[in-house]
């Protein structure tokens, strides 16, 4: 944890009321943390934080989020960078550019757009558009080789119409994410949204998310599927689905399953992807 609390009050969440506004820990207490996880021995480590990239609020020395990762990359050894979560407000193209020029950040943002309607961000109290956020994509898609994009999504926002649905879907295939998580909107007492009309029936809701389900498989699959034939860096995480296989993340959050023995378990292998089962990759070591 780099930070606590949130300062955004969207309309459909508690968290401000609950964890407190923001606050940052000093970037000398994080610093320390982190080099002594990275002596004994991890490979990836996460930063989190309601909203990580509004770090820097209420310290005494002026220190955005970029700055902090730049601090962080300057520790050395073999090791990888990922955080969690990301508002769009908040982000930028400093940022951006700091993950571009670091080694050890992974290239994969997790930037959640709830809606792609510009009406319903407005409501949810998201303080971007539609095109401001695309603007951030399209800068990352420039800067960064390779960048994969995950997001939350809220479907069935109080008042959410066909046609601000439809912005949603148009605003997926625009950005092509690598991953969603998805969710019917649900009633949080003590939220402004809690007390907004919400007339639309719980089928159309739920009619709606198994469209956008759709959609996004179709677009994940085509991405996974074109990874293959590269050869690339995979940290070992765990046991493959079938007897005699590993599984492990690239730098872009993809999974991949490939044989190989148990003692890779923990650190950094090199696989050829072969070929991919749905939205997971299948190799072999280099």
């Amino acid at each position: 944890p780099i930070m606590y609390g949130c300062d955004n009050f969207c309309t459909y969440c508690i968290v401000p009321y609950v964890r407190g506004r923001e606050r940052s820990r000093e970037p000398a207490a994080i610093l320390a943390e982190f080099k002594q996880l990275v002596a004994q021995g991890y490979k990836e480590i996460t930063l989190l934080g309601q909203n990580v990239n509004s770090y820097g609020k209420g310290l005494e020395n002026p220190i955005d989020f970029a700055d902090l990762l730049n601090l962080l990359c300057e520790v050395p050894g073999d090791y990888q960078i990922r955080f969690m979560t990301s508002h769009p407000k908040d982000a930028s193209r400093k940022l951006i550019d700091t993950i571009a020029a670091q080694e050890h950040l992974c290239k994969h943002i997790h930037l959640p757009v709830q809606s792609g309607s510009d009406r319903l961000l407005k409501e949810m109290n998201r303080h971007y558009n539609v095109a401001q956020y695309m603007d951030l994509i399209n800068y990352a898609k420039e800067k960064v080789p390779g960048v994969t994009f995950s997001s939350d999504i809220i479907v069935g926002f109080p008042g959410e119409t066909e046609e601000d649905f439809a912005a949603t879907l148009d605003l997926i295939r625009k950005v092509g994410y690598m991953q969603l998580f998805t969710f019917i909107y649900s009633k949080r007492t003590g939220t402004k949204a809690a007390d907004m009309p919400d007339p639309t029936p719980r089928k159309e809701k739920t009619d709606r998310m198994t469209r956008l389900l759709k959609l996004q498989d179709e677009i994940a699959m085509a991405l996974v599927k074109a990874q293959v034939g590269q050869t690339v860096k995979v940290l070992v995480e765990g046991f493959g689905r079938n007897e005699g296989t590993l599984s492990g993340r690239l730098d872009n959050n993809l999974t991949v399953e490939f044989t190989a023995d148990a003692s890779l378990m923990g650190s950094y292998a090199n696989v050829h992807l072969t070929g991919a089962r749905a939205t997971v990759l299948l190799g072999e070591l280099a």
